[in-house]
């Protein structure tokens, strides 16, 4: 018992006294009538409840759900789902549950009838608010684990088998329902011994089923002894969680109608007697089908004496006086929708069958009316008393309100059940004896049959005479839903009763006609159709007819319910032939019944005819309507409707579907013939034999990908005609087994055949292996293999023999060349080489299974070089044969993997297998784990099947590895990581028997939690070894449960204390703060940790975050590093503290925490360099995020907003208590710089806030690629990557990379923030960035975006000229003028020349860029050549350059003389003047003719030229005099280039300046990409 204060969060809350206020008045037990007992109802959150408030101090609580053995899906799936209840959720322990149950002094319970599932709890009434929080766990957060079904759900299930077995009565009991109602009310209350549950109860199959159950149209809740209000409040609140409807893709829980049959059915037994008569009985009240003369009924016949040393005035007590060996008893079992009266016997065969004869004597009399008023009255009294006080049962009462909650929506309330009665009459009571006496009675006989009667020998017959009613309504059984259904019968009677109408019009010599030679019309017109709806009931009939395989189960199984009857559907062209194939074309659909005259006719079953009828063929009416339709439907205009009331558009879309060859898989094209066309038995070629085996292959390895076998192996004609029918003999597995032919072609029945036979048993080791352990269907692998079966029943030696006989033919025949007989032999070595690897995949002998896999490996250079010589047969492979494997699904096309694809397949898939054996060593649980991830990480990530044979090896036979178990690899990792030679691991505390003793206490708990976490650890595992989106899925339901995990070893650390006597850390003074070290809790949040570090490092390897996102999420990553470094450095006290206090160790004990040590030390140091690095990204993406790049290829965010990105990417991590996700608030002003414009006077600020935090960054990435430098120097057993050195350190060899990368990225940002924000400029001017996307980076978690630096095309030099004494500084013209001239879009910028100085953005930009290296070189030159001359000069956009370029050389003191040729204007009038001002020197400006470049950027926007201009007027390709220039001056100057017809642009006039001035550069110009 575990004190209140240590109970979880949740439970002080609920375990406080109710404020809620209780009457005054004290009320004593009420009438039937006053309602005293009757239930309120209501709905909170769509789950519907009831409550009766009784007086009292307890409550009793029940979920009732809509679960019994009726609407189960599988055998024992009610039964399953009863057993987990109140187990571990994912909120409490089963222990944790029981702990407090016991604590608030409750009773749990849970049973199932065959409707009803009922889980509840007794309890204080004040408890309410816990056991209602409690239910709605159970009903929405059960954890349904392997372990607990397989150790404690299925043995108590066989235990109840065997109880079963020695139960007469219970066996009578299920006998009696299931011969009165077959199925549904039939199935048996408990699963028999004959029922293999095994093979139906799975845990993820009984979690499905749950959602179904406890969906809320499906389940009520019942309360008494608590308030309306009460309970509606704590519905509301706890149930939320439950599911709003069933799963879709888990068979729907079966609603139909309950139906009576009646029959017999005896069983021998040495343990007893038992015997049971049924009749239909009386339905629950709730359900509409309440008889209240039937429960009076029962009454008046009774059988038991409820009143001391009287028998009672029951009829059968006192007919059965004298058979004193046999009790009876009679009895009304109620359901929703049915009935059964039973009147049980049991004692002594003779007395039970003279009894059994006194009970039919008794109701031919009742319903004769042989029976006195006075024994009528008592009957109603009775049968009031009997139903009032079960409605007073508080047990009774919850099932019976529950479920007509859930039936009808009506609880169910006494004082109309008691008003029924007192209405009952005594004609009432006579007529229900009567019906139940003409009707089929029930009779089940259980014991000695040569002694207990039979029904006709107590005078009960069971033989009736079959009505045509009757033959109709057996229609309705193949088709048994809606108005299908009603047709069907209509169509059905019509039929019968034109048959009626030929027989009696036959003459003596009739003509040989079939019993269903009848006209079309006549029979639509006889069941009263109009020909469109009997069209659509064709089609849907048609439809449902193709998917009858439950129809041939149950016929096979003997449990058709057409025994009297025969069906005939000749017109629908022979559905299946002996091959099932599936005809398409349909003329014409009649139905027609011949009921059998013979009584024994019960044998008949479903004919079928066993071939299409052609047309013309004697004894067949067919006649085709497509013309008729089509000429009908030409008469009708475009768009014109033909309305009929019955051809809905559910049959409208159905019948389009027949005849759509997206939607019918069995359509047929014109004039496409519905046989196979393809010989099997056609003589090939050697050459299209390696053709036709490459081919195969290419499927099979299409098939690994991914691909459903229907449209890839299944293809195959030759794979076809070996695999169906069934083969039950290997020799029945031929090509030839449908035609009697010479089988002298060795080359097609020996070699090819032994190939396809091996393909298809490595396609079967394969799909057991897969099959059998964690996959994804349709995302990993399609397991469908359409009813075919993969040679399961042959032994691989049997094939590798058929190899071996192929490979001697194949080496025999002289006639083929070398190269035919190498591809054929390498073909066949490679089979059967593959077949042994795969049959042996989980062999003990590693090394064995290794070199199998090489010896594959070593094949496949050969296969490569073999192919050239190989013909395809395209005809052998065809998506004709998908019709009759998935006729129900819309077609698929034919997959083939490229040669080269499956190549490269193989090559990876043996490389693989055998990498995987590697980690049969055990190393610890650390090393396992590291293995499984290093080898998943691989790229391309290993296939489905050795992922799975990875799953199999970890976890074979429940052991790791198959050596170790399950308990002994926990202990391991507990041992390396908190619990160093411990006592709480002390193997000999197992050997302790005295309960007195700690080590016993400690045993026992450890067990318990090594049960409870056993799964969770093994889970880990078990998402490592997915797909990697289905991996991080799997992690963010796991990291929940890992919360549970830890809360629950943290009671339990709690707990051990008083065992261990452990003393805890105090801070300072003894009077300082207690630490204890929570080992088990550590533990838990260790891993808790790593899962959240993996989810979100999978969500960058994935490309889950957007750009933008990506500084909060590598934030984030940091958060939860440091989390996981304080938590281990926390470790690592205790485990030092501990080692210290040790006074002498022992070896092993020293052993033990120099592992514990190195294992902190080695992922301490991984998870500080993931920190570091995980910061510096933080950093730098936040820089690049306010001061963005240019992005290539950056795709659009999606709609929605940060907080709402933020809110979605932390939902993983919401149940978490710590550590707690970060708010957006947090995280956004963590990833965030003031934002400021060029304008702000912040922007200094701002500027030194990014290139604080690029410095940062630089300081983390540097940190980051040392200790990553450092891990990758340990050794393998340090590093815990034994047998996985070289993928573990090839991945730390790319994290490196990744840091180096992150430190020259931050580098060249650094450069490129101070050249943007010292422009004023953004970021994206300067640089262009690239996110590269996954399999693009140096390590797919860490995103290191790739830099360009967006160079201008400015170019020049610094020349001298020592014949002129000048230093000449000359900038080329832009290559990009085109675009210059085009662009519209002319910015400013701010310069440092002059005070209030604009000038042309672009122009400016490139100035700032080449200054640096212009000045340098000037410098330089005039050290060597003081007295020169400066002359700047410049053409075109070197113009703009050189003019900035003179104004700031001229400042710093330097004479320049500047000489321009066609440069556009660069600055506002402010900067143009201060140029044109600076008497530091002389300013050209040239201009000529139509030249475009210098009336650029306009005047209206504000820039200007400098001044003076000098204008050249001379024609292209002339070399201007003296007399063809002209000095114009002025900033604003309308007479030379500006002024000569501005709207002319002659690009050709910009190249010519006294000559060809851009000759270097091309003669056209280029426009900027």
């Amino acid at each position: 018992m575990i004190p209140r204060a240590s109970l979880p969060r949740a439970v002080p809350r609920v375990l406080r006294p109710q404020c809620s206020k209780r009457p005054n008045n004290q009320r004593t037990l009420a009438s039937a009538k006053s309602g005293g007992f009757n239930y309120e109802t209501g709905e909170a959150n769509g789950v519907k409840f009831a409550s009766r408030d009784i007086p009292g101090p307890t409550t009793q609580l029940a979920v009732v759900a809509r679960a019994g053995t009726r609407f189960q899906v599988y055998p024992g799936f009610a039964e399953g789902l009863e057993k987990f209840a109140f187990k571990s959720t994912h909120k409490r322990s089963s222990l944790r549950i029981t702990r407090e149950a016991e604590l608030l002094g409750a009773e749990l319970f849970a049973y199932h009838s065959r409707e009803n599932l009922v889980v509840g709890a007794k309890f204080l009434r004040e408890d309410l608010p816990y056991f209602t929080e409690l239910l709605g766990e159970v009903v929405s957060k059960t954890k349904f684990l392997r372990h607990e079904l397989n150790e404690e759900v299925i043995p108590i299930i066989k235990l109840g088998q065997k109880h079963i077995l020695g139960n007469t009565a219970e066996m009578a009991l299920n006998s009696a329902h299931a011969v009165a109602f077959h199925r549904g009310l039939g199935t048996a209350l408990h699963p028999t011994s004959s029922v293999p549950i095994t093979k139906y109860l799975h845990e993820e199959d009984l979690k499905t089923f749950s959602q179904a159950a406890y969906a809320k149209p499906n389940f009520a809740v019942v309360a008494n002894g608590t308030s309306h209000d009460e309970l509606s409040k704590w519905v509301g609140e706890f149930f939320n969680d439950s599911p709003t409807a069933p799963p879709k893709d888990f068979p729907p829980i079966e609603t139909k109608p309950s139906k009576y049959y009646g029959g017999e059915e005896r069983i021998a037994h040495d343990g007893g007697n038992n015997m049971i008569i049924g009749f239909p009985g009386s339905g629950a009240y709730t359900g509409g089908h309440y008889d209240a003369a039937i429960a009076v009924l029962s009454s008046l016949l009774g059988g038991q004496s409820y009143i001391k040393w009287s028998p009672g005035f029951s009829l059968l007590a006192r007919a059965t006086a004298a058979q004193t060996q046999a009790h009876v008893s009679t009895r009304n079992i109620s359901y929703s929708d049915a009935g059964l009266l039973t009147i049980a016997m049991g004692g002594n065969a003779r007395h039970i069958k003279e009894a059994s004869i006194a009970i039919v004597e008794i109701l031919k009399a009742i319903s004769g009316g042989d029976i006195a008023k006075d024994d009528i009255t008592k009957a109603k009294a009775n049968a009031k008393f009997r139903t009032l006080s079960a409605g007073e049962n508080t047990g009774t009462g919850l099932e019976l309100t529950g479920a007509g909650l859930v039936q009808s929506g009506k609880a169910s309330q006494l004082h109309g059940i008691a008003d029924a009665i007192d209405g009952v009459t005594e004609d009432a009571v006579k007529k229900a004896a009567g019906s139940l006496l003409e009707g089929k009675a029930t009779v089940s006989a259980v014991g000695d049959l040569f002694v207990l009667p039979f029904a006709e020998e107590i005078g009960l017959h069971q033989n009736v005479k079959l009505s045509v009613l009757a033959i109709a309504n057996l229609i309705g059984s193949l088709f048994p839903k809606g108005e299908l259904t009603k047709h069907l019968l209509a169509l059905a009677r019509g039929a019968i009763q034109q048959q009626a109408r030929k027989r009696r019009l036959q003459t003596p010599n009739p003509p040989e006609r079939s019993p269903s030679h009848h006209s079309m019309a006549s029979a639509w017109q006889a069941a009263g159709l109009t020909y469109n709806r009997y069209l659509a009931v064709a089609a849907r009939a048609v439809r449902r007819s193709l998917k009858e395989q439950p129809r041939l189960q149950a016929e096979r199984r003997g449990e058709m319910d057409l025994r009297f009857a025969k069906w005939t559907v000749e017109a629908l062209y022979a559905l299946y032939e002996p091959r099932r194939q599936r005809l398409i074309r349909i003329d014409v659909v009649q139905l027609h019944i011949a009921a059998e005259q013979q009584p024994d006719s019960s044998d008949q079953h479903l004919s079928q005819p066993s071939s299409r009828p052609k047309h013309g063929d004697k004894g067949k009416n067919v006649k085709g309507i497509t013309s008729e339709f089509r000429d009908a439907a030409t008469a009708l205009e475009t768009g014109q409707l033909v309305k009929d009331p019955y051809f809905t558009l559910f049959e409208a879309v159905g019948a389009l579907e027949i005849m759509d060859p997206k939607m019918d898989s069995g359509f047929l094209a014109e004039d496409e013939p519905l046989d196979d066309t393809f010989n099997v038995l056609k003589e090939v070629l050697p050459e299209e034999v390696v053709g036709l085996m490459d081919q195969m292959l290419c499927h099979e390895i299409a098939w690994h990908m991914g691909h459903p076998l229907s449209t890839s192996l299944f293809t195959s004609y030759h794979l076809d005609r070996l695999l169906w029918p069934d083969p039950k003999r290997l020799d029945d597995a031929r090509f030839d087994r449908h035609e009697q032919v010479s089988q002298e072609d060795g080359l097609l029945h020996v070699i090819f055949r032994a190939y396809c036979l091996a393909t298809i048993k490595c396609c079967n080791f394969v799909h057991r292996r897969v099959s059998t352990e964690h996959y994804y269907e349709e995302e990993d692998f399609v397991s469908n293999l359409y009813n075919r079966k993969l040679l399961d029943d042959f032994k691989a030696s049997d094939m590798q023999q058929l190899l071996d006989e192929a490979l001697k033919v194949a080496e025999e025949i002289s006639a083929w060349d070398g190269a035919l007989r190498k591809a054929i032999s390498v073909r066949l070595t490679l089979r059967r080489r593959l077949l042994i690897a795969l049959k042996f995949d989980l062999s003990p002998d590693q090394e064995a299974r290794i070199r199998c896999w090489k010896h594959c490996s070593e094949l496949l250079p050969a296969l490569i070089q073999t192919h050239t010589v190989s013909k395809p047969v395209t005809a052998a492979f065809s998506i004709k044969i998908q019709r009759r494997l998935a006729s129900s699904v819309p077609p698929r096309p034919m997959v083939e993997a490229t040669f080269g694809e499956t190549h490269a397949f193989l090559a990876n898939l043996c490389r693989d297998a055998a990498d995987v054996y590697r980690v049969l060593e055990y190393h610890g649980s650390t090393n396992i784990l590291n293995f499984a991830c290093t080898f998943q990480f691989r790229k391309p990530q290993p296939s489905i099947y050795v992922r799975c044979l990875l799953q199999s090896m970890i976890f074979h036979d429940m052991k790791v590895l198959g050596s170790v178990t399950i308990t002994q690899t926990i202990h391991d990792d507990l041992e390396e990581l908190v619990l160093p030679a411990d006592i709480l691991l002390d193997p000999a505390n197992g050997n302790v028997e005295a309960p007195h003793d700690p080590r016993f206490q400690i045993a026992k708990e450890m067990r318990a939690f090594v049960l409870r976490v056993g799964d969770s650890f093994l889970d880990i595992f078990r998402a490592v070894c997915m797909n990697r989106p289905r991996m991080r899925r799997m992690l963010c339901h796991l990291v929940s449960d890992w919360e549970s995990v830890q809360l629950e070893a943290e009671n339990l650390d709690v707990e051990l204390r008083k065992y261990t006597r452990e003393k805890p850390l105090t801070e300072g003074d003894p009077t300082g703060i207690e630490i204890w070290s929570f080992p088990l809790s550590s533990w838990a949040y260790y891993y808790k940790l790593r899962q959240m570090e993996w989810i979100i490092q999978l969500g960058f390897e994935l490309d889950i975050y957007q750009d933008d996102e990506l500084p909060g999420m590598y934030w984030y990553l940091s958060n939860v590093a440091g989390a996981k470094i304080q938590h281990l450095e926390r470790i690592q006290t205790f485990v030092t503290r501990r080692s210290g206090q040790s006074k002498k160790l022992s070896p092993s004990q020293k052993a033990s925490f120099k592992r514990c040590f190195s294992l902190l030390d080695v992922t301490l140091l991984e998870t500080s360099a993931t920190q570091w690095l995980a910061i510096a990204l933080s950093k730098l993406h936040t820089v690049l995020s306010m001061l963005p790049p240019r992005v290539e290829g950056h795709p659009p965010l999606p709609y929605s907003t940060a907080e709402l990105r933020h809110a979605l990417r932390m939902r993983p991590f919401m149940q978490l208590s710590i550590p707690e996700p970060a708010p957006y608030a947090e995280l956004s002003a963590a990833t965030s710089i003031p934002s400021g414009t060029a304008e702000d006077e912040s922007q200094g600020s701002i500027k030194d806030q990014a290139m604080s935090m690029l410095e940062v960054a630089g300081e983390a990435a540097r940190n980051a690629r040392k200790e990553w430098e450092a891990l990758g120097k340990l050794d393998a057993k340090t590093a815990r990557c034994v047998n996985c050195e070289e993928w573990w350190r090839a991945s730390v060899k790319d994290i490196i990379r990744a840091c180096i990368a992150c430190s020259i990225t931050v580098a060249t940002t650094e450069k490129g923030v101070q050249t943007a924000l010292g422009m004023g400029r953004p970021l994206s001017d300067v640089l262009t960035a690239e996110m590269p996307r996954a399999g693009k980076r140096y390590h797919d978690f860490w995103i290191v975006p790739k830099f360009t630096v967006q160079q201008t095309d400015v170019t020049g030099y610094v020349a001298i000229d020592n014949t002129r004494a000048l230093t000449v500084l000359a900038f080329r013209g832009s290559q990009s003028v085109r675009n210059f001239v085009t662009d519209a879009n002319f910015p400013a910028t701010q310069t440092d020349i002059c005070p209030s100085c604009t000038a042309h953005a672009g122009f400016w930009d490139s100035w700032v860029e080449a200054r640096p290296g212009v000045m340098a070189a000037l410098k330089t030159a005039a050290a060597s050549h003081p007295n020169n001359r400066v002359a700047i000069v410049g053409h075109s956009l070197g113009g703009a350059i050189a003019d900035l370029a003179a104004a700031e050389i001229r400042k710093s003191g330097v004479t320049a003389d500047l000489y321009t040729y066609g440069a556009p204007r660069i600055a506002g009038a402010t900067l143009s003047n201060f140029i044109t001002n600076q008497n530091m020197g002389g300013n050209f400006r040239v201009t000529h003719k139509d030249d475009p470049v210098p009336r650029l950027p306009p005047i209206v926007l504000g820039f200007v030229h400098i001044s003076p201009e000098y204008y050249i007027s001379s024609p292209n390709d002339v070399v201007p005099t003296a007399n063809d220039i002209t000095k114009y001056t002025g900033a604003v100057n309308l007479l030379g280039n500006s002024g000569n017809n501005p709207l002319n642009i002659d690009l050709s006039a910009h190249g010519w300046y006294f000559n060809a001035i851009s000759a270097c550069g091309g003669s056209d110009f280029e426009f900027k990409k």
